[in-house]
């Protein structure tokens, strides 16, 4: 059985609060996000920083252009995608802020998405559960 947990992304110092989800299984720690940033930092590292400045933009309340930042769908939680020239971040919202659920390239989008979507299902179904 999969724990989730928040935890915060400190790069990020703002009026909203972004988290990112850490998933422990078998008793290891992995965090999809951290995954992410290190597989591409090595391949996009200029749009990696875009991404922290786009994520800071949003967390001062700042508007994006729809281009960079926008929500990816309505449902509940709400989901958003900012987005680089590469690369694509997953969020869903939480109160104050948002939770950085997963990473992906715009080449790999359709997987990538797919992915997102079933991690922020078994993170709310494992929170309903703790109810």
């Amino acid at each position: 059985m999969s724990i989730f947990v928040l935890e915060k992304i400190y790069a990020i110092i703002d009026k909203q609060r972004f988290d990112k989800l850490i998933v422990e299984e078998d008793g290891f720690r992995k965090c999809p996000f951290d995954e992410f940033e290190n597989e591409q930092k090595q391949f996009f590292p200029n749009e990696i920083v875009q991404l922290y400045a786009y994520m800071n933009q949003v967390a001062n309340l700042n508007a994006l252009p729809e281009e960079k930042f926008h929500p990816y769908d309505n449902g509940d939680p709400r989901e958003y995608e900012f987005k680089t020239k590469h690369l694509r971040l997953y969020c869903i919202e939480q109160r104050g802020g948002k939770i950085v659920v997963y990473g992906g390239t715009k080449a790999k989008q359709r997987n990538d998405t797919s992915d997102f979507r079933a991690l922020k299902d078994k993170y709310i179904r494992y929170q309903q559960d703790k109810k």
